[in-house]
């Protein structure tokens, strides 16, 4: 397997990103939720690779190898559009696949409704930033606190944090190295601005009912708190299938082997 990593320096896109997989295989977008990294996916490019995939995984804002901006502009959700399109362009796609996890999903399914022209198929995990009540993500006060607890506690409080993947059973002890490794080089501070200025402008359920692209949304079911947006999207959102796993909030991780083939088989339907 041989892995190309490079750090997109052009004034449309900032992101830190690995290639990974056959130079001509078909292009799949990786995008990762907070308080994690490119990394997330250790589990899941294998099989990609296998299958003949070309897996394009980036560290967001913050997170990661990427910058971590002052300006609040920087973080919004649209500009992540702009940079997926200029990242798409870079790696001289013309479509491609994209898969999202948790914030992740929010930021890929806003990209795939804006510019459904540019995406196949796309697959999701459980995102309560995407699919969740509207009152719960928008709290400005909740979101400054969160945002402040990762300011005061720095790296330690990123690698701490309950959503942060590193305990993950089903990581291996060099696969945890290999994410700790990754994972160290965030930027609290990045991480706090996405908390502030990306995740209250996630929120979809107004504009699912008319998602124009066919969507798989991978559900972990041991992830109860989740149950309400499932259903919500399984009665609501347009052109969306749900497949539910046993698997924690981090799907593609506690059910790897059923992420993967289940994802591998919805995105294999298409040319």
């Amino acid at each position: 397997m041989r892995t190309y990593h490079c750090v997109v320096t052009s004034s449309a896109n900032d992101l830190n990103y690995v290639i990974d997989g056959p130079s001509d295989g078909r292009p799949v977008l990786f995008v990762h939720g907070i308080l994690t990294c490119r990394a997330h996916w250790l589990l899941n490019l294998p099989a990609f690779h296998e299958a003949g995939f070309r897996s394009i995984a980036i560290d967001l804002l913050g997170h990661g190898s990427s910058p971590a901006p002052e300006a609040e502009a920087a973080y919004h959700p649209d500009r992540y559009v702009e940079r997926f399109c200029a990242l798409r362009e870079l790696v001289d796609a013309e479509r491609w696949f994209v898969v999202g996890q948790s914030l992740g999903a929010a930021l890929t399914l806003n990209y795939a409704m804006s510019r459904p022209d540019e995406v196949i198929a796309h697959v999701v995990t459980n995102s309560h930033s995407a699919f969740g009540e509207l009152d719960r993500i928008r709290n400005p006060a909740s979101a400054r606190e969160r945002a402040q607890q990762m300011i005061d506690g720095g790296i330690d409080a990123v690698m701490r944090h309950p959503l942060n993947p590193r305990r993950a059973r089903a990581f291996n002890d060099a696969q945890r190295s290999e994410f700790d490794d990754a994972m160290l080089l965030s930027q609290a501070d990045g991480i706090a601005r996405t908390m502030m200025y990306t995740s209250p402008h996630t929120p979809l359920r107004h504009r699912l009912p008319d998602n124009p692209v066919d969507t798989l949304l991978v559900a972990g079911d041991r992830e109860e708190a989740f149950t309400p947006a499932r259903e919500w999207v399984e009665e609501h959102a347009a052109n969306f299938r749900v497949e539910r796993v046993s698997a924690t909030h981090a799907v593609n991780i506690s059910a790897a082997d059923d992420f993967n083939r289940i994802a591998i088989e919805f995105l294999n339907r298409y040319p």
